[in-house]
């Protein structure tokens, strides 16, 4: 990695971050080209490889960061005092949503890259994503009001359930609909708020 990357103006790194996101989400690393990276940031593929030195480089550069601006978000935007369960989780999407609205295509790259499990690297890659989700379900469990479920309905059944919930909704949104966030975390709102009523019993409705 070459530190000169850095000295580059914000606006230009995130055009190198965004389009390695957005293409290594879409092919994965073993298909993802770097000429096709080079060519969406707006740069030589010369100059990429002098900020990044490899295809390797790069990817495991952008996973690194992805964590990193995901648990930052997490840090300055999470409540950690609240015990509702369906507030947590909104709290968390608003987590997700900041982080869409700088890098769009971040979470499907942190996913996709996690899932991959490419062999060119180590079995420790993939670790700090998979440390961010099992504290985040962790939190969940410890924190969330288990009285306030209907009889028979686990935490962790919701919890799942909500899980598979975000991931499709995200998945199924076109590129144009990430262009109004407000509107894409509003619906996803709307469905928690359906999964709320199914799930709570009614005086907490």
């Amino acid at each position: 990695m070459n530190e000169r990357f850095f000295t580059l103006p914000e606006e230009r790194r995130n055009a190198i971050v965004n389009a390695g996101f957005h293409v290594f989400s879409k092919h994965g690393y073993k298909k993802a080209s770097t000429d096709e990276i080079a060519r969406e940031a707006g740069i030589s593929k010369a100059l990429l490889f002098h900020y990044f030195e490899s295809k390797k480089g790069l990817f495991a550069y952008l996973y690194d960061y992805g964590v990193e601006f995901l648990a930052d978000a997490i840090g300055r935007l999470h409540d950690y005092d609240e015990t509702d369960f369906f507030e947590i989780f909104a709290n968390a999407q608003a987590c997700k949503i900041e982080m869409l609205r700088e890098h769009p295509d971040a979470m499907q790259f942190l996913v996709s890259a996690y899932l991959e499990g490419d062999p060119a690297f180590g079995p420790e890659f993939g670790a700090g994503f998979q440390e961010a989700l099992e504290k985040s379900s962790r939190a969940f469990l410890v924190r969330a009001d288990a009285s306030k479920f209907r009889d028979g309905i686990t935490v962790e059944q919701v919890l799942n359930i909500v899980l598979w919930m975000s991931d499709g909704f995200m998945r199924a949104q076109p590129p144009q609909a990430l262009a109004d966030l407000e509107a894409v975390n509003n619906e996803f709102l709307a469905y928690l708020e359906l999964l709320r009523r199914q799930f709570y019993k009614e005086e907490y409705l």
